[in-house]
């Protein structure tokens, strides 16, 4: 496969464009003494930003939020999490400018101050973010490219809405700029630490920086850029590495394009069925036509809020003008359909409609535009209403207009496409490094981390020591587990930390993962990538999946994996419910010992519920298996304790 939409930035243009050219010493953030600086909690939540449109309800990352929002110190919450971090991915799927209304304002608007915008995040706690790699992703052309890739264009398009609902992506983050642009402090030259000051300034210095807070000392990483070889690796034996392992992903993506074939093939056969039963059904065509008026009327809604928005990106009377002509549209394809006496002309008259919901789908996107840079007040709140009665309406109208596809196919398709995908995103990476140069190699990020070890090691030698990032050093979760940036992220910073720090928190795969390590015996390890992006992934330790994995089984084993707990996709709660379970960390800070508690919140058929302790898989051992899986047990996990100089040590129920 040729054809490759991904368009992911080199690490030497980030390290080059985003890191503020100043001392180590400007790296740093100063935020508000504790009450207690002996003891205090955080939170910590990774890979939310999926806003689940599609959905009528709640989103996972909305549910997650309002969790958080009752765990956090905020004035209307008796919470004692005094502060936020945010291990990455804040916007899927690409950390559009478009997306963070949506996806990362809205969410946590509790966090925020009232007169917060996109352009000017100002936090009521401190909030503090790890860039991930879906904020530094960039798509050129991605919808119009996508409907080309064979098999996979189709079936995505297809399952646009269940995948990504209104998020595809129509550009990207500007490598970065986005998140730079909300987060970071603008500019170079701040001496000395950067103050924090909640509810007025809340900024943070670099992609990279550290904070103090009571007895503990943060170091906040930029991984996207630490995958790298070192300089000292051999250039030619890197690129040939990377040469080989693109023929085995292209190889690959060659197989998913050619069973996603197969199966969208299957899948227009359906769908020519059900549109030939509905063209003949007087009650239901009835209905897809009174839907038809709700879309007109709700558009018609839309335009008039437009109308009187004079501020932001939005063209005003361009923007009402479409709004209005989309209302045109429909209500003449509703004409059609009411006047049809034969199937065909009914067939003609559903495909005007199909044109009519993808074109208004477009213009739902540049409402997300103008929302973003609209303060809060009257007029954004009737643009926000007219927008979400669009999407609404034309959930109803889907719903009237299609049937459900086979499951068991949907099912299919959305596990290749999803295969694809990474497929995709790791052809990404390796052609990258297939012009690798050793200036790729963030080693300033290097030493800046080893040199603020060490000075938190000699100032505070009973002080804890917490490393955040976005990639996590290992996880067992199928899509990422020993994949090549997270086996670069690793062999960078192993030997940085071990014997160093207490605990490392990662994203990245979408799950909640305790991985216990023999190469770093006494440090707390955790994957927490399931606080709100709509699918969850499923473990390679799962003895359904040993067989299809024992590959990276054994690498997790000479990585020296010897213990893991894993939440997610499953396990089942006691009651039968056995819905995804997305999740946060409460960590509880003493002088002796640090309690990571994750909180499950479960999707249910309908709403989401608290879950704690909460259920895990867990692998007590990861030994020679010989041929078998390891054990696989379903339990309550209370938390991980942390102590110095021992193995950390699981909490059951």
């Amino acid at each position: 496969m040729k054809v490759n939409w991904l368009k992911a930035p080199a690490d030497r243009e980030v390290i080059a464009r985003w890191t503020a050219r100043d001392s180590g010493s400007a790296y740093a953030l100063a935020l508000p003494a504790p009450p207690d600086p002996e003891r205090f909690e955080f939170l910590v939540v990774g890979d939310t930003g999926d806003s689940d449109v599609s959905s009528a309800g709640q989103s996972p990352q909305e549910a997650v939020a309002q969790h958080l929002a009752g765990d956090a110190s905020l004035p209307e919450s008796p919470g004692p999490g005094a502060f936020l971090l945010h291990m990455g991915d804040v916007v899927y799927m690409a950390g559009e400018r478009r997306l963070y209304d949506r996806n990362f304002r809205r969410p946590y608007s509790s966090f925020l101050t009232p007169g917060s915008t996109v352009d000017d995040l100002v936090f009521r706690l401190p909030f503090l973010p790890v860039p991930g790699n879906h904020d530094y992703y960039d798509f050129a052309g991605w919808a119009s490219t996508l409907v080309r890739i064979p098999g996979l264009g189709s079936g995505l398009k297809a399952l646009a809405r269940e995948l990504f609902a209104y998020n595809i992506p129509q550009g990207g983050s500007g490598m970065g700029r986005t998140y730079m642009e909300a987060f970071v402090e603008r500019g170079d030259g701040h001496a000395g630490p950067l103050d924090y000051r909640p509810g007025e300034h809340t900024r943070i210095p670099n992609r990279y920086y550290r904070f103090r807070y009571g007895g503990a000392d943060f170091f906040a990483l930029d991984s996207n850029t630490l995958e790298a070889p070192p300089r000292s690796a051999e250039q030619a034996r890197a690129r040939a590495d990377a040469t080989r392992r693109v023929r085995d992903l292209e190889a690959r993506a060659s197989r998913l394009n050619h069973e996603l074939t197969r199966d969208q093939q299957a899948l227009e056969r359906w769908a020519a069925g059900q549109r030939a039963r509905l063209t003949e059904d007087p009650a239901r065509l009835a209905r897809v036509a009174d839907a038809a008026h709700g879309v007109e009327a709700a558009l018609r809604q839309l335009q008039a809020a437009q109308r009187l928005v004079v501020t932001g990106p939005l063209d005003a009377g361009a923007a009402a003008r479409e709004a209005g002509a989309l209302a045109d549209r429909w209500s003449a394809a509703t004409a059609d359909l009411a006047r049809a006496s034969k199937a065909a002309r009914a067939d003609l008259a559903l495909s005007r409609m199909d044109g009519a919901a993808e074109a208004s789908v477009a213009l739902l996107r540049s409402v997300e535009g103008a929302l973003a840079e609209l303060p809060e007040g009257v007029l954004r709140t009737d643009l926000l209403a007219a927008q979400e009665a669009v999407e609404a309406a034309l959930r109803q109208w889907r719903e009237a207009a299609e049937s459900t596809p086979p499951e068991e196919l949907c099912g299919r398709i959305r596990q290749r496409s999803e295969a694809a995908l990474d497929a995709q995103r790791a052809l990404a990476r390796e052609r990258r490094r297939m012009s690798y140069r050793p200036e790729d190699h963030d080693e300033a990020q290097l030493r800046w981390l080893d040199a603020a070890l060490s000075e938190a090691e000699r100032e505070r030698p009973g002080g804890w020591r917490i490393v955040y990032l976005h990639h996590p050093l290992y996880s067992t979760i199928g899509n990422h587990c020993e994949g090549g940036d997270i086996q670069g992220v690793r062999d960078n910073l192993l030997s940085l930390l071990r014997g160093r720090v207490h605990l490392i928190l990662g994203g990245h795969s979408h799950a909640f993962e305790w991985i216990r390590s023999g190469a770093l015996p006494h440090t707390g390890l955790f994957v927490t990538g399931g606080g709100g992006q709509v699918s969850l992934r499923r473990s390679v330790l799962d003895p359904r999946r040993f067989l299809r994995y024992r590959d990276r089984y054994d690498a997790l084993r000479r990585a020296e994996v010897v213990e893991c707990c894993f939440s997610g996709a499953g396990p089942a709660a006691a009651d039968g419910e056995d819905g995804p379970i997305y999740h946060y960390l409460r960590i509880e800070v003493t002088p002796d010992r640090l309690l990571v508690r994750p909180i499950g919140v479960r999707r249910l058929a309908r709403g989401f519920r608290r879950e704690a302790p909460m259920p895990v898989h867990h692998v007590p051992e990861l030994g020679n298996a010989g041929g078998q899986p390891p054990g696989w047990y379903e339990r309550r996990l209370v938390g991980v304790e942390i102590r110095r100089d021992r193995a950390p040590r699981p909490v059951w129920d």
